[in-house]
């Protein structure tokens, strides 16, 4: 038994890291979306957000920092 030091359970603990972070990125996606639709707002903590479909004719905005 050669421990953290084989290479392929390196491999395994990135594999298995990489989809539990895509499972909880489309969770979290997921989320929003639903509450967006079912709601029209999301909250985070304590500060509420609300959704608004953005109109197709206009250009999207870039978010700024």
């Amino acid at each position: 038994m050669r421990g953290m030091n084989d290479p392929f359970i390196w491999f395994i603990a990135i594999i298995v890291l990489l989809v539990a972070l895509s499972f909880g990125w489309i969770q979290a996606h997921s989320t929003v979306a639903a509450e967006c639709e079912r709601l029209g707002a999301f909250y985070v903590g304590k500060t509420v957000y609300e959704c608004r479909p953005q109109d197709q004719k206009t250009p999207h905005k870039e978010a700024r920092p």
